[in-house]
């Protein structure tokens, strides 16, 4: 079984958000990630200091 990978946002603001995700992408402007619940969620890389993954 594979687990899934903890992707940890810092926003521009100090907020430091955490997202259990199935699948993982970025490109040069878009963080792209499947959620363990089957949502998407896209996050403009504009709006974030930084983002680290578990795995």
């Amino acid at each position: 079984m594979e687990q899934n990978n903890i992707v940890t946002v810092h926003w521009w603001d100090g907020y430091i958000e955490e997202f259990e995700t199935t699948e993982v992408r970025f490109g040069s402007d878009m963080l792209f990630m499947r959620l363990s619940d089957g949502k998407n969620r896209h996050i403009p890389l504009r709006e974030v200091r930084w983002f680290g993954m578990s795995k």
